[in-house]
């Protein structure tokens, strides 16, 4: 996070999103998520200041995690809270486009069988590689999901 921080850490816009992909992140993080990867993309990880003179709306974020070990240790855990959290905090895409103008999309690594998870990879690398107007290459940035950086990161935004 401190170096996609620095990279992408440009203006007040980006600064503003940065900051909402930290404070998601740390939601994330009240349920006991701790590992897992994020993929970040969209017009943020490209030049749209100059290429289409606007700054960035949001971050996509494809986020892969692993379950916290509360519910891989009781099924009924993850069945009544755990699920809810999931569903109506992490995966909600319409709420955390309201609220941390994120485009999110969330996949549980235990809960995908393989085939599922290739699925899902090849999808959204096939949708983040390309730039959706153009069909030109672009890249997309996967970061761990470590909230210990996450404290790092937000200091060199407000230092910047």
């Amino acid at each position: 996070m401190p170096e996609f921080v620095q990279a992408f850490a440009t203006s007040i816009e980006r600064k503003s999103l940065l900051r909402n992909l930290i404070a998601y992140r740390a939601l994330i993080a009240t349920d006991g998520y701790e590992r897992g990867y994020q993929f970040f993309d969209g017009s943020f990880v490209e030049n749209v200041e100059v290429t289409r003179g606007r700054a960035p709306k949001d971050i996509d974020v494809f986020t892969m995690l692993h379950a916290p070990q509360k519910y891989l240790d009781s099924f009924a855990l993850w069945q009544g809270p755990g699920f809810q959290f999931w569903s109506s905090e992490i995966a909600d895409q319409k709420l955390n486009k309201e609220r941390f103008s994120l485009d999110t999309y969330a996949l549980l690594i235990e809960d995908a069988p393989l085939d599922r998870m290739l699925e899902q990879v090849m999808y959204w690398y096939s949708l983040f590689s390309h730039q959706r107007d153009t069909f030109a290459w672009k890249g997309f940035v996967a970061v761990s999901f470590d909230r210990a950086q996450d404290d790092e990161a937000l200091a060199l935004i407000e230092a910047m």
